[in-house]
């Protein structure tokens, strides 16, 4: 599980660097973005692992595609929220 919790983290981390640097952040600070980013991954994997019946014992390329694409989904609701606010 350790593992599995590491690399989506690290997927996280990877899809927020490349969101933070291709949508104006406006003066925002990047490590905020990128940490939510790595949170949501992290957070979507461990979803895809509980309602799979993979579960989170195995190293499988789906929870990876879970985890990009709750990195996705959470950088998309940070902006929506940041521009609702400016």
């Amino acid at each position: 599980m350790f593992l599995n919790l590491v690399c989506w983290g690290v997927i996280g981390l990877i899809t927020a660097l490349i969101t933070a640097r291709a949508v104006d952040q406006r003066g925002d600070d990047p490590k905020l973005a990128i940490m939510l980013g790595a949170a949501g991954a992290a957070l979507s994997g461990f979803v895809y692992a509980l309602v799979s019946a993979v579960g989170v014992n195995t190293f499988n390329r789906a929870s990876l595609g879970a985890a990009v694409i709750g990195a996705v989904l959470t950088m998309i609701g940070w902006h929506i929220v940041r521009r609702a606010v400016s």
